[in-house]
């Protein structure tokens, strides 16, 4: 399988109402062309060409379409060698210009879950500090999904009011990982709710994604009213 089939593969997986859809493009809010190809058949597809195409030609996949650039990810994601796989992803980053993009690949990048000594932990936490909008955002998006652990806690925690970027996905996935951490952690977020050092967007965003959590705990929900920045 070569690039030319590549792309020629997805144009026939494309869905033209979606393609043509207003909303479905203002969602993803990306500057690419978007096909429609959807993300289940876009994930059955990156294990074909991930098994079938040459190096080559995985190489040669650009940024020309949303889905070109989402199957990469994908495609990343079955890399079986961590420090080869953290190196790609950091590289990678700078190719995303969409949070979808963004999510979906870290989330495909489940390897990650076998750096039970967190070797990364300290390198995505120095992404999550980038000035680029969507490096910082995989970075926050990896300490989300595969380091909110006991021993990472405190310091992601304590990094998420050093956060100078305040582009829009930055602050949302602050938000996001607030979420996430309080279930896990109740008392250490709300410690730093309570000490209101984040902004007024990314704080009172936090308490509204922990409010619309069904994982948070109703009386969690009710103290948090009071840390909202008025």
């Amino acid at each position: 399988m070569e690039y030319v089939h590549i792309i020629e593969s997805l144009k026939q997986l494309a869905d033209p109402k979606m393609a043509n859809d207003p909303m479905h493009a203002r969602i993803l809010n990306t500057k690419q062309r978007v096909l429609g190809v959807r993300t289940p058949d876009l994930r059955k597809f990156a294990k074909v060409v991930h098994k079938n195409a040459s190096k080559e030609a995985i190489l040669a996949l650009k940024d020309d379409f949303w889905e070109e650039t989402l199957l990469v990810g994908f495609i990343l994601g079955y890399n079986k060698d961590i420090d080869d796989s953290f190196k790609k992803l950091k590289q990678f980053s700078m190719r995303i210009d969409n949070w979808a993009t963004c999510d979906q690949t870290c989330s495909a990048h489940k390897i990650f879950k076998k750096d039970l000594n967190n070797k990364y932990f300290e390198k995505f936490v120095d992404m999550s500090l980038s000035g680029e909008e969507f490096v910082a955002r995989v970075g926050l998006i990896m300490l989300m999904l595969y380091y909110l652990k006991s021993e990472c806690i405190d310091r992601v925690l304590k990094i998420l009011p050093q956060i100078a970027n305040h582009t829009y996905y930055v602050d949302m996935a602050v938000a996001w990982l607030i979420s996430y951490a309080i279930v896990k952690f109740p008392d250490k977020t709300i410690e730093l709710l309570k000490e209101k050092k984040l902004t007024k967007f990314v704080q009172n965003k936090a308490i509204c994604k922990c409010r619309d959590s069904f994982r948070v705990d109703k009386t969690v929900k009710e103290l948090l009213v009071e840390y909202r920045i008025k």
